[in-house]
């Protein structure tokens, strides 16, 4: 079967690779329909002006967030991982498409009730060959990026929402830990005992939460959070609110779910003083997080369009 890969861009960051690259990579005769970089707001009349052109393919995998419907006939995918835009447009977008696939059982429970057509929850892959613990280069990493233990991970940006910022910035306050912040957007901070990092690789990443020791999800809203699993896959606990996959997985082994300050402090804390008491990068593969699953389960999803 032929299908388009539809979305605005493969990726917002030159020189890396998303998940978009993943299903071009994992299913056979599947066309990439992003070029370099598309706006929303023009893309469905690009993509319909090419079937009408060139004819319709098999089926299409769609972004189901910011850009409406398009009037192609043939079978539609949309994958649904961001809670947020226009509901109005996302619901329209999915209940006209034959399967909507969501990144997460959070993602699932907040549309369910809207969604008309089939559903498939498969959680976005993570690469655990390439985000493993590197204990033996953790002296040199930490010496490379002049990390100091005991350290704790963000990955996010500065925003108060959804990634709940001003968390990170109490918890820098009122603790002496050292903190990484891993930032994707431009934010700058001058503080003895906090680096920062802007728009790093995926290989930089992994390098860096082998130098710390727990990683943060302050969000008020995430669908999966994807840089918690990618920080478990390296052995760091997670400390979260309750978003993303976290509610789906019992918290034995790979770390707590919070709501205030004083609770995020005691668990990191906790998580610190008991480190051999956790096993995220354990308890994330036993859930099905990593790409093989993840692969596997696209590759069978295409297999049913044909039945």
């Amino acid at each position: 079967m032929k299908g388009w890969l539809v979305n605005d861009c493969l990726t917002c960051i030159p020189g890396t690779r998303t998940f978009w690259h993943d299903l071009l990579d994992w299913i056979p005769d599947l066309e990439n329909m992003c070029d370099e970089y598309s706006d929303y707001s023009t893309l469905a009349y690009k993509i319909e002006n090419r079937a009408s052109l060139l004819g319709a393919p098999d089926y299409i995998i769609r972004n189901a967030t910011y850009f409406r419907r398009m009037h192609i006939l043939t079978k539609t995918i949309s994958l649904l991982q961001d809670a947020s835009g226009n509901l109005d447009n996302q619901l329209d977008v999915c209940n006209n498409s034959d399967v909507v696939v969501f990144n997460s059982p959070h993602t699932a429970n907040l549309y369910r009730p809207y969604i008309k057509v089939r559903t498939e929850i498969i959680p976005i892959g993570t690469n655990f060959d390439l985000f493993k613990p590197t204990p033996e280069r953790k002296a040199e990493l930490k010496s490379k990026y002049n990390i100091q233990s005991p350290c704790v991970l963000y990955v996010g940006d500065s925003s108060e929402h959804p990634k709940g910022f001003p968390t990170v910035l109490q918890l820098i306050e009122q603790t002496n830990y050292n903190f990484c912040l891993v930032m994707k957007d431009d934010f700058s901070l001058n503080h003895p005992r906090v680096r920062v990092f802007n728009k790093i690789p995926q290989e930089m990443l992994t390098e860096i939460a082998n130098c710390c020791d727990v990683i943060i999800c302050t969000s008020h809203m995430e669908t999966l959070h994807l840089a918690g699993i990618e920080a478990a896959a390296c052995g760091l606990p997670v400390v979260a609110t309750n978003v993303g996959i976290y509610p789906s997985i019992a918290e034995s082994g790979w770390g707590h779910l919070v709501t205030t300050v004083p609770e995020f402090i005691s668990a990191i804390e906790s998580v610190l003083s008991h480190k051999e008491n956790y096993d995220s990068r354990g308890a994330f593969l036993e859930a099905g997080l990593d790409k093989d699953v993840c692969k596997k389960r696209w590759q069978d999803l295409i297999v049913s369009l044909e039945r």
